[in-house]
């Protein structure tokens, strides 16, 4: 077992890896390989937690974007890590932060029943915009019915002639 873990530290002898902690908001930079070409594609996120220790080691980062999260478990000392920038340190109380998926839930559900409030709010203003033209248009067409009333009125009296 101890030659295992000798083999092991031997591994990652040459790699340097930044301390992640939860809450860590860190920018990982991966190596792509598509058909013959390579490039680094950036994953950045909020760590949730760090599992496992030694050369075994890896973490858990969530990234959300609009109403979903996506959540990539790396390795560690993945040789397809190309670099891991920490963006931000927070001060966390608890080693994993899982409670965050709950979170977003409740963030994309709040953020729906206010996006209904404002369909609803807009759909009432052009409803009553509406209305307020119609009332607008029969008021004046109601002065026009009036305004001929008055004119054939005035045209059929006979006019005084001396």
């Amino acid at each position: 077992m101890d030659l295992v873990r000798d083999f092991e530290l031997k591994q990652i002898e040459g790699i340097n890896r930044p301390i992640l902690k939860a809450g860590d908001i860190v920018r990982i930079g991966t190596k792509v390989v598509e058909g013959d070409k390579s490039r680094v594609q950036s994953f950045e996120g909020t760590i949730l937690g760090v599992r496992g220790s030694g050369p075994s080691t890896s973490f858990t980062v969530r990234r959300e974007t609009g109403k979903f999260a996506v959540e990539r478990v790396f390795p560690l000392y993945s040789p397809l890590i190309t670099n891991i920038e920490i963006v931000k340190r927070q001060k966390v109380r608890r080693a994993k932060l899982f409670y965050l998926r709950q979170e977003g839930r409740r963030r994309v559900k709040e953020d729906g029943l206010a996006m209904q409030r404002h369909v609803k709010e807009e759909s009432d203003k052009k409803r009553l915009a509406a209305e307020a033209i119609k009332r607008a248009d029969e008021a004046a067409a109601e002065e026009e019915k009036k305004a001929k009333k008055a004119e054939e009125k005035t045209s059929e009296e006979p006019t005084e002639t001396k």
